[in-house]
């Protein structure tokens, strides 16, 4: 019961960004005091972020999540690494798909050289301040709809665009992860994420610790469609680290500044 309420106020939380207690009471049929404990067993757990009167989404996805300063506050040193290392993925004599995330927007600032097909206009406004003379990469955007809250182009239009490459790599971040793959906030940003990985040869999930057991509302794909995983190991994610890897993930772990 506990997981079916939790799994209720994840998919809100996924579509809205916040939720009242008492709205919550009224989405459960709880009393205050279950309430109150499931946000708390949630905040612990990082699901979510607790704030006086209610709960708010703590981190990625496209719909009803929250505004992009406040994200990147999140684990900033460790998504820094991790946009380090995945940038080498890039091919710089080729085409490259990144999907925005504030890990992947990090990636900006290593890219000197070669083709990004971008679903993120906020990826795009840094590399355009990076090299106002045109001198950096070349820059390719979706077309599609625009979240403005998140800074993500989606919907049939980008799809279209989309399928009309052949990309070398995609490179992307995630809502979270399981032992049978990865999962996201909602079926727009599926949509848009699928087609990249089908116009793509290989396929780079950038992952900060706190991905592992994270639920999300939509199922992306199974480790079977991932060449690479790039994370950080800690205490709390090491055993499934050491699950998907006896079951045939490829993962490559970054050190963390605080492990040195």
């Amino acid at each position: 019961m506990k997981e079916r309420y939790r799994e209720q106020l994840e998919r809100h939380l996924a579509l809205r960004g916040m939720i009242s207690h008492q709205y919550a009471e009224k989405l459960l049929k709880v009393s205050p005091v279950t309430v109150r404990r499931l946000f708390r067993e949630m905040a612990e757990k990082h699901l979510a972020i607790r704030f006086h009167g209610g709960l708010r989404a703590a981190d990625d996805g496209r719909a009803g999540v929250i505004a992009i300063p406040q994200r990147e506050a999140t684990q900033s040193e460790e998504k820094e690494l991790l946009a380090r290392r995945a940038s080498v993925e890039c091919n710089p004599e080729g085409l490259n798909i990144i999907h925005g995330g504030t890990t992947t927007r990090k990636i900006a600032k290593y890219l000197t050289r070669g083709t990004f097909l971008l679903d993120s206009v906020l990826i795009a406004a840094e590399l355009s301040r990076m090299y106002p003379g045109g001198d950096g990469p070349n820059v390719l955007l979706t077309a599609g709809s625009l979240d403005i809250k998140a800074g993500f182009l989606y919907g049939p239009k980008a799809w279209e665009t989309i399928r009309s490459y052949s990309a070398d790599v995609f490179i992307t971040s995630v809502r979270g992860l399981d032992r049978k793959g990865l999962l996201e906030t909602d079926d727009q940003t599926v949509g848009v994420m699928r087609a990249m990985m089908a116009s793509s040869r290989r396929v780079v999930v950038v992952a900060d610790h706190r991905k592992f057991g994270r639920r999300g509302p939509c199922r992306l794909c199974g480790w079977d469609k991932v060449d690479l995983l790039i994370t950080t190991e800690t205490a709390e994610n090491a055993s499934e680290i050491r699950n998907l890897r006896e079951s045939g993930v490829n993962i490559e772990l970054v050190e963390r500044t605080d492990q040195q």
